[in-house]
């Protein structure tokens, strides 16, 4: 929201307080309580035909069933956060959102589609300039590309990952996407893990 808050109007003031009180929940894993939360911050946005305060709280509402494992629902959310941004020409939402869906995507194991989102959300981040976005973007996609079988893709998006931490000064994900790089290559010289499945890691 781009509005002072001593500018806002008292139902404003309102529909703003609930997501920020739903987002502190969220962030405590209280789950139920977020949704609540949400879901009545949701309908004061609505009332108010705030189009980027609905389209912000969609996206809370498919982070918040996301953690609740349900990802129809989840996807569902963000798709319609997508829509409301796409319309309104918000490229921040529709990057933070494609990155979002492919998140859900990876979960539900349709690591096709899941790239198809992270691509997207990649080339607004390049457009933007988005360089932190860039990188967590750049390690999911090499996440993928070694969970579909493409060792020298998933190299290569692990290299461009630790290049844009490292332009951002976030040392701890550059470790530990060179955790990932490392144990690719190692892969490719030595052959199968047996036992190892392969990379772990939940989705940024």
């Amino acid at each position: 929201m781009t509005t002072a808050d001593t500018d806002l109007s008292p139902e404003a003031a309102k529909a703003e307080a609930l997501h920020q009180s739903a987002l502190e929940a969220l962030s405590r894993k209280e789950i139920e309580t977020a949704r609540e939360g949400f879901a009545k911050a949701l309908e004061q946005f609505e009332v108010l035909g705030d189009d980027i305060g609905v389209a912000m709280t969609s996206h809370n509402l498919g982070l918040t069933c996301q953690e609740a494992g349900e990802l129809d629902e989840a996807r569902a959310w963000l798709e319609k956060s997508l829509a409301i941004s796409e319309r309104e020409d918000l490229d921040g939402g529709m990057t933070v959102t494609c990155h979002q869906l492919g998140v859900v995507a990876q979960l539900a194991e349709d690591n096709d589609t899941a790239m198809e989102w992270y691509i997207r959300a990649l080339a607004l981040e390049e457009k933007s300039g988005n360089v932190a976005g860039e990188a967590k973007t750049s390690h999911q996609l090499g996440i993928v590309s070694h969970l579909r079988g493409d060792l020298e893709a998933a190299k290569a998006w692990y290299a461009r990952s630790i290049d844009c931490f490292a332009k951002v000064g976030d040392e701890h994900s550059v470790a530990n996407t060179q955790k990932l790089l490392d144990f690719v290559t190692d892969y490719q010289r030595q052959g199968s893990h047996e036992g190892h499945a392969g990379p772990c890691g939940r989705p940024q």
